[in-house]
């Protein structure tokens, strides 16, 4: 590294910067792990890799959101 400032030469290194700002973690679930029901307000527990949208609800039908 060039007169021992940290720098050292453009492009190289991880990018991840001292303490590995910028590594990605966790499941992605956002604020919470429920699909609700916008007509009734049912709920029901969130399936990983199935949309909410995808879901119907159990009491009326209707298409599910996240909640």
């Amino acid at each position: 590294m060039p007169r021992g400032n940290g720098l050292g030469p453009v492009g190289t290194g991880s990018g991840r910067g001292a303490r590995g700002q910028g590594k990605m973690t966790g499941r992605g679930l956002g604020p919470s792990a429920e699909c609700i029901c916008p007509n009734c307000g049912a709920k029901i527990a969130h399936k990983p890799g199935i949309q909410c949208a995808q879901e119907k609800c159990p009491q009326c039908g209707t298409k599910m959101i996240r909640a």
